[in-house]
């Protein structure tokens, strides 16, 4: 008799064993057959309960919805105000420009787009709701905190369990005025290794939050760096690794490292995808080949991370479809098929949103 750890695969759905699927797999793989069970554990057991055939629940800008068909942008930005002193371009809030093109990526089969503006970087669910509203383009907003250099200063003296106070109210009561509840808790920032002792705060009440909240966590790894600590914060305070993603791990340069991270069960954002001054598209692809290689296609997730106006194609940057148009196709020249795309911009991004869990009554939506 197989005794094994229960796995839920969805509320009310099949439950299958760790055991009986590694013991199918060992029998059908060999030797691979543990890693393949564990790596692909939401995935193996059957075509027909695949994440894409299930209705998943998200919290829009609008309101709580199923999921729509399609691909799915994982890190983006719409409505962003990072501007400094030093840096007075650091925003996004070409209003028109960015509707045009969401409404290009709806017209290439764009379903949603994870929008992880959160506190402390000029997010404005307004504009969201607007945008949504523009472009039927489902936004699925978020809160938390970045990274130490845009933390509000009450940052610095609270403690943990003040900060976890902060984001539950908008967890339980909505986002600026409105009833929008966010199933996001990101871009968690982490400024590389080691990371700031405010931003460990903050992971801890992040990771506190989880355990009570029906939400997925996402992560900014600054560079690349400071992936393993983030992820050991996350899994310390009793996170499953399925609902954490990793972001930016595109620019880590260690492959090594950022396949332990998806080895552990997380999911690794390879979201600056366009953005070539800080790593080229080829050594994106080198990295996914490798994945795939070693079966954690699965845990791979991807966007651009449009984050400022100089990024908008009209402004003469690579744009929100560079994913779509130049970086699909050069996946599919280098011999990426078909399905593994699929996987990689519809069923991963799916099977990530369905952690977070949501029942589809809601309270209200915009407000």
């Amino acid at each position: 008799m197989l005794i094994g750890k229960v796995i839920s695969i969805w509320p009310g759905r099949k439950l299958v064993t760790e055991a009986l699927l590694t013991s199918f797999c060992d029998r059908r793989h060999g030797h691979k057959g543990k890693s393949l069970a564990r790596q692909n554990i939401l995935h193996v057991f059957l075509k027909e309960g695949s994440v894409s055939s299930r209705q998943i629940i998200v919290q829009t800008a609008i309101e709580r919805e199923p999921l729509a068909e399609g691909m799915i942008y994982t890190h983006e930005h719409l409505w962003l105000n990072l501007s400094t002193a030093r840096d007075p371009a650091g925003k996004l809030d070409q209003f028109e420009l960015i509707v045009e093109e969401i409404r290009t990526l709806k017209a290439l089969g764009v379903a949603a787009i994870m929008e992880l503006s959160c506190l402390g970087m000029g997010r404005s669910i307004e504009h969201l709701q607007r945008i949504q509203l523009a472009t039927g383009v489902q936004i699925i907003p978020a809160t938390g905190y970045y990274h130490q250099g845009f933390h509000p200063q009450s940052l610095r003296t609270a403690s943990v369990e003040q900060i976890a106070e902060s984001l539950a109210r908008e967890l339980t009561n909505g986002c600026e005025g409105t009833s929008v509840r966010p199933m996001l808790l990101g871009e968690i920032g982490g400024s590389g290794d080691p990371l700031h002792k405010d931003e460990v705060k903050v992971f801890k009440a992040v990771a506190s939050l989880a355990r009570q909240f029906p939400v997925v966590v996402t992560t900014h790894a600054h560079l690349g760096g400071g992936a393993q600590k983030e992820l050991d914060l996350l899994l310390a305070g009793g996170i499953a690794p399925e609902r954490i993603l990793i972001g930016h791990l595109d620019l880590c340069p260690s492959l090594e490292e950022v396949l332990r991270i998806a080895q552990q069960g997380a999911y690794v954002g390879f979201d600056t995808v366009g953005k070539q001054s800080y790593a080229p598209d080829q050594r994106r692809i080198e990295y996914i080949k490798a994945f795939i290689e070693a079966g954690l296609a699965e845990r791979i997730l991807l966007s651009c991370d449009i984050s400022r106006n100089a990024y908008l194609r009209a402004n003469g940057g690579q744009g929100y479809a560079h994913l779509i148009q130049t970086f699909l196709p050069m996946l599919t020249e280098q011999g990426i098929a078909p399905a593994t795309i699929k996987l990689l911009t519809e069923e991963n991004p799916r099977r990530f949103l369905a952690a977070a869990a949501l029942p589809l009554a809601n309270p209200g939506g915009m407000s």
